[in-house]
């Protein structure tokens, strides 16, 4: 009996106690099924042909000048959403759904497995057959005269920069997708015939255009109907006595789901490169140009020699690469410390990925307005331990006005004519700004003499409340309102009068040449 007790205690806890099971390091042959669970997927995913479309599709190949990128010491955090436009890359990478998905069963599975095993970094296996020929015939696209190896491995550094290559792609679909919902939702609040209301509550766009409607008559002398409006707009969804997005939005598409797993892949991310720099600094595995010391060819090292580059170094030297920040930009801190190198960055956020704690970016500087010198501050900040949640409403913002503000303002036309007069000019009353200060959550103003400051701060709040944010982007510039707003105002003029002109000319020189 105690020797079957034994057995399935021995069976129930034998990883606990013996450690993880080994990473699958059998060679890939024609003949091996890798399925998202295997972090040997990636070989997979590497020889599809759908990846070497995608990479054609684009207008470079995404494949050549990631690795170039990497090769020449840049270090680039930019997803291809920041190097093409989102609705095209959605028109690229949309036809290829199924491949999209492959790369996210790997991610939340193979990746996992690889990431959060401790001999990771020992990791090497040999490809063969089909998925080596795949292979190498991409780094010939690149090369022609690059030789076929006798033999084609894939070690930690490889599967790393795969990982962080795939995952870019996927994340920037992503990110396409959500742009594509905000673009239509937006067009839809502002189009007053749109009758599609997917993104935005019907009740608010009635209720919006009604307002717009009475306040686009003229000098109005009753608010009475602009009142009504305006308590039923916000009267949509709790709290009855604020106007937020929730007021006007309908949760689909404004969800953010998987946001953990976004993270957790975000933290492998950044685990990885500093883990790479270990590896290449690790001289009983690389010699000083950064090729294996076994002779053994890897798929960085065989793109290292389609790009022809002396050395095989993906981070070891540009983590030791110092920042270099310039002067006007001021001076920016890291979690209070002033980061000198590109590793400092990145173990910091090492530290708080990917929910252990959090970041608090901060620059400050001084800035130009209409030939003023004004000092100003910017933070970012990003609570990993508040983030870390299966879905996040983005409407669950700081971005809103109180019940309050409008009865104040709607009371009579000489009250709502007063005070947008007053706005206009730069003129607001202690009274105004007490209106304003307490009433609008996402505005920063500070009528204190000795330390005056206007601005903007924007936050996703932690479960709907205001007072404990999870993320915000915060902008201070210490000076009086009275002064900056009538700039910013005038400002805005000059850029939209400038703007039009610049259209106008543009329609006369397109008819002028039919």
């Amino acid at each position: 009996m105690l020797t079957v007790i034994f057995l399935i205690v021995l069976l129930a806890t034998g990883c606990a106690l013996f450690g993880p099971e080994p990473l699958p390091n059998q060679p890939v042959t024609d003949q091996t099924k890798l399925e998202a669970r295997d972090p040997r997927y990636v070989i997979e995913l590497l020889a599809d042909e759908e990846l070497a479309t995608i990479s054609q599709e684009l207008s470079e190949p995404l494949l050549a000048k990631s690795l170039k990128d990497i090769f020449e010491g840049k270090l680039s955090v930019k997803t291809l959403a920041e190097e093409f436009d989102l609705s095209q890359i959605l028109d690229i990478v949309l036809p290829h759904e199924t491949f999209i998905k492959k790369i996210e069963a790997f991610l939340n599975d193979g990746a996992k497995k690889f990431y959060t095993h401790p001999e990771r970094q020992n990791y090497i296996v040999e490809i063969q057959g089909e998925r080596k020929d795949k292979i190498v015939a991409l780094a010939k696209r690149i090369n022609p005269e690059v030789n076929a190896p006798e033999k084609l491995y894939m070690d930690y550094r490889d599967f790393s920069v795969a990982y962080n290559m795939l995952a870019g792609l996927y994340y920037s679909y992503i990110a396409a997708v959500q742009a594509d919902h905000f673009e239509k939702a937006w067009k839809e609040v502002l189009t007053i015939t749109s009758t599609d209301t997917k993104f935005v509550i019907k009740d608010a766009r009635d209720y919006i255009r009604a307002i717009l409607f009475e306040l686009a008559k003229g000098p109005l002398t009753d608010f009475s109907k602009v009142r009504e409006y305006t308590t039923n707009l916000l009267s949509i969804n709790n709290p009855t006595d604020l106007l937020n997005m929730a007021d006007i939005l309908n949760p689909e598409p404004f969800k953010l789901v998987n946001v953990n797993k976004m993270l957790d892949a975000l933290k492998w991310s950044v685990m990885s490169y500093l883990e790479i720099g270990a590896f290449e600094n690790n001289t009983s595995i690389v010699d000083n140009k950064g090729y294996r010391k076994d002779g053994k060819e890897s798929i960085t090292t065989l793109f290292a020699k389609a790009f022809e580059m002396n050395e095989c170094f993906i981070a070891k030297n540009v983590l030791e690469n110092k920042l270099e920040m310039p002067e006007n930009l001021g001076t920016l801190k890291l979690n209070g410390k002033v980061p000198e190198k590109v590793k400092d960055v990145l173990e910091e956020f090492n530290k708080a990925l990917p929910n252990v704690g959090m970041i608090e970016l901060t620059q400050e500087a001084t800035m130009s307005l209409l030939f003023d010198e004004y000092k100003y501050k910017f933070i970012y900040t990003l609570d990993f331990r508040k983030l870390y949640k299966d879905s996040i409403d983005l409407r669950d913002n700081n971005i809103g006005i109180k019940k309050a503000f409008f009865d104040t303002i709607f009371a009579s036309a000489d009250a709502y004519n007063g005070f947008t007069q007053r706005l206009a000019n730069g003129q607001l009353t202690n009274e105004d700004v007490s209106l304003i200060i307490n009433n609008l959550p996402f505005i920063v103003l500070s009528i204190d003499p000795n330390n005056p400051s206007t601005g903007v701060r924007f936050q996703l709040n932690n479960n709907g409340d205001l007072n404990d944010p999870a993320a915000k982007i915060e902008f201070i510039l210490y000076a009086k309102y009275t002064e900056v707003v009538p700039k910013v105002s005038s400002a805005v003029k000059t850029f939209v009068i400038r703007e039009g002109l610049k259209q106008k000319l543009e329609e006369m020189l397109k008819t002028s040449q039919k």
